[in-house]
């Protein structure tokens, strides 16, 4: 797979990882839903100087319990959408995806509709289907007959791109990360992108970055997914996707605490939640989160992500709650494999 940021007035690329997957659930279609922060947190109190999770507490418990099913989902979201994905410790996932976030975060309802996705999604190829950047594994059967060579191939339709042999992957052209229209297509050299014709100049239409490539494709991408403004870097000298007003660039898909602000590389950009917009600070005990003001729980609390028949108890927002697996038709899983107790 192959993930696309400017580095210059021509294009540079970065190749990402893939984990293992398997498909733990059961086959089925997926409905993409509205999403949005104004149906999101529900019952989740929202302090000052915050606003609404990407999802309802419902619908976070149902997006994590694919999280923790599907071994690919964590990276395909960090990568595609840079919302950190806690596959191990179940309150933290729930958290970051239904828990509040600071008030300056862009891109909040855009983001919302793909999680939203892969939280109805019955499969984890749908769930996975829901991100333009989907990690596979080697020898996924969506590979079985495609040649995807030295840099990949169009799918059929040309709505994807495809890499089956290292860094296995593939990108959905048809997502909302890219332009309306936005098929895939070769150029000189043979390599096959996501791009529309004719090619126009390098801009910003809002937060959607449009830019002209080599062989004269169109670009796009939509900075907001990823909780970046579009804009000019003084630095750079031309448009980009920027965090506080400038271009972060990054290598090497990681999550960590900076001072007071949890910081996410999705392998190209830097995205920053900043805790300290409401008070808070950065907390790295057993996954980077935002530790909130007069919280009275924590998700790396004993009493929490514990069973009592089909209930889980969760530390969402920095309040205890408990919820009732049963009411989206899972049970409650204790503690395995490394994993914290669930909803499964």
């Amino acid at each position: 797979m192959k993930k696309i940021a400017i580095a210059s007035a021509s294009l540079a690329f970065v190749v990402v990882g893939a984990c293992t997957i398997f498909d733990g659930l059961d086959a089925g279609s997926v409905d993409a839903g509205d999403g949005g922060a104004g149906d999101a947190a529900g019952d989740v109190v929202l302090p000052p100087n915050t606003q609404a999770g990407y999802l309802s507490l419902s619908d976070g418990v149902a997006f994590c319990s694919n999280a923790f099913a599907c071994p690919n989902l964590a990276a395909s979201v960090e990568f595609s959408s840079d919302v950190p994905v806690d596959s191990n410790h179940f309150s933290s996932c729930v958290d970051w995806v239904s828990g509040p976030l600071p008030a300056d975060r862009v891109g909040v309802s855009v983001t919302a509709v793909t999680l939203e996705c892969a939280a109805k999604a019955t499969s984890c190829n749908a769930a996975g289907g829901c991100f333009w950047d989907e990690v596979i594994t080697a020898g996924d059967s969506r590979c079985n007959g495609k040649d995807a060579g030295k840099y990949g191939s169009c799918g059929d339709d040309g709505g994807s791109i495809y890499y089956c042999n290292s860094n296995p992957g593939i990108v959905h052209c048809g997502n909302s990360y890219f332009v309306s229209g936005s098929t895939c297509l070769y150029d000189d050299a043979g390599e096959p992108y996501c791009t529309t014709l004719p090619c126009g100049s390098q801009q910003c239409l809002g937060n959607t970055l449009s830019y002209c490539g080599l062989d004269g494709l169109q670009f796009s991408q939509n900075c907001a997914m990823g909780g970046f403004t579009c804009g000019m870097d003084s630095k750079e000298g031309y448009d980009d996707c920027l965090t506080n007003g400038s271009a972060k660039l990054c290598s090497a898909l990681a999550i960590t605490c900076s001072g007071t602000t949890v910081e996410l590389c999705d392998s190209v950009y830097e995205s920053d939640f900043d805790c300290s917009v409401y008070g808070g600070s950065c907390d790295d005990t057993n996954y980077p989160r935002c530790k909130r003001p007069n919280e009275t729980c924590t998700p790396s609390d004993g009493d929490v992500d514990l069973c009592s028949g089909s209930n889980i108890t969760l530390c969402v927002g920095g309040n205890k709650t408990t919820f009732d697996c049963a009411s989206i038709g899972k049970t409650c899983v204790a503690a395995n494999g490394g994993q914290s107790g669930h909803c499964q």
